[in-house]
């Protein structure tokens, strides 16, 4: 446990060069918060009672004349009574001197922690190590994680925007970012059959009425009479001067003998 003599050490020289003039207990438990005895169940011990508005606006009320700024005890000894003899009976109480500091410069006080055999620390010693605690945590404090992140998120922004009172369009708006189309892979192309020329003889042959069993029968049956060329329609066609060309068939037709 820590036992402060709160204004021993605001009067300590030193105090000019750490603390803003005029300084109440809450900027001492400001700077107690963040030193090395912050988990020490620090107890800040004052004469009187508190100034209207003197421990600044973190402080909690915890009980009558007990506050509490940032987790550090600030208790007053009430009107007309003296932090001394208030602290020298908290001393005098205290279950396991052994691990208890009282910070003064107070003779008084300093022989009162002799005779429990606990650990009396001086006033100006006191706010050289709150210095060296206030500079180290200032050296390792870091922005958080979110607020690292260049630009910040909409949503943060708005939040941010929200509690400074910041009008939307006063806002920088975030670039739009560009569409990203994703390349369409070419379909691997289908094997085509390849490409057979025609065989002119071929197509000859095929065109050709002699090549029908049918038709070589009937040029047999009516040789002399008929002939392979009147079977090509194409030169049937090619006449234009024939105005029916099925007259002319029936004309070209041969006439079975009998």
């Amino acid at each position: 446990m820590l036992l402060v003599d709160a204004y021993n050490v605001l009067h300590a020289p030193g105090a000019a060069s750490l603390l803003p003039d005029e300084a109440d207990a809450g900027e001492l438990a400001s700077l107690v918060a963040v030193s090395r005895w912050r988990r020490r169940g620090p107890l800040l011990v004052c004469d009187g009672g508190p100034r209207p508005g003197g421990l600044g606006p973190a402080a909690r009320t915890v009980a009558e004349f007990r506050y509490e700024v940032e987790r550090v005890q600030i208790l007053f000894a009430g009107p007309g009574r003296d932090a001394d003899s208030l602290i020298e009976t908290l001393i005098d109480r205290n279950t396991a001197p052994a691990r208890l500091e009282v910070v003064s410069s107070d003779r008084r006080l300093i022989r009162a922690a002799k005779r429990r055999r606990a650990r009396s620390i001086s006033g100006p010693a006191f706010l050289r190590m709150l210095e060296a605690d206030a500079a180290a945590a200032a050296r390792a404090w870091r922005r958080p994680s979110f607020a690292q992140r260049v630009p910040l998120p909409p949503d943060q922004v708005r939040y941010w925007a929200t509690l400074l009172g910041v009008a939307e369009l006063d806002v920088p708006q975030e670039p739009e970012s560009p569409a990203v189309t994703r390349p369409v892979e070419p379909r691997p192309a289908e094997p085509t059959a390849p490409k057979v020329e025609p065989d002119p003889a071929s197509a000859t042959r095929r065109s050709d009425p002699a090549d029908d069993p049918l038709i070589r029968e009937a040029l047999e049956e009516w040789r002399g009479s008929l002939h392979v060329d009147d079977l090509h329609m194409e030169r049937w066609l090619a006449d234009s001067d024939t105005p029916d060309p099925s007259s002319r068939s029936r004309s070209r037709s041969p006439r079975r003998p009998r």
